[in-house]
C-alpha cells in the first residue's frame, strides 16, 4: 500500500497515449478500460479479490484469455497460479516498487520481463 502502483499505472497509461483521463485506482470498480494508440488497455486492481471464483465473476480472466490488450494489474502477486498461466502465454513484465513507510519514499523501482516457465 502506498508504494506508487496507481501513480505508475497512470504514467504508463499516459505513455500509451490513453485518450481519456485515467480514473485512478480501480480498487472499487476492479477494472477500468481505456483506448490507446497501442490498442485496448485495462487497469485492474485485484487487492479486494479473495477467492478464485471472484476472478471469474468479475470478468478478470476474460481480459487475459478472450481479448488482445495490454493489462496493467495491481496485486497480481496475490494470485501466483494466474501469474504463471499469464506468463506462459506471452509477454509479461513485472514492476516492483519498494516503499519505505518510515519516510514515505520509494526505495527502488525494478522492471523486468518474465519468461515463460
Amino acid at each position: 500500500m502506498g508504494a506508487g502502483k496507481t501513480f505508475f499505472a497512470r504514467a504508463l497509461l499516459s505513455a500509451l497515449g490513453v485518450r481519456q483521463p485515467p480514473e485512478g485506482s480501480p480498487s472499487f470498480a476492479i477494472a477500468h478500460e481505456y483506448d490507446s494508440r497501442r490498442g485496448e488497455v485495462v487497469h485492474m486492481d485485484l487487492y479486494r479479490i479473495k477467492a478464485e471464483a471472484e476472478l471469474e465473476e468479475a470478468g478478470i480472466l476474460a481480459y487475459f484469455w478472450e481479448r488482445e490488450l495490454i493489462a496493467i494489474t495491481e496485486w497480481l502477486s496475490n494470485w501466483p497460479e494466474l501469474l504463471a498461466r499469464i506468463q506462459a502465454t506471452g509477454v509479461c513484465w513485472k514492476v516492483e516498487l519498494q516503499f519505505d513507510p518510515a519516510d514515505e519514499s520509494r526505495r527502488d523501482v525494478r522492471i523486468f520481463r518474465l519468461t515463460p516457465s
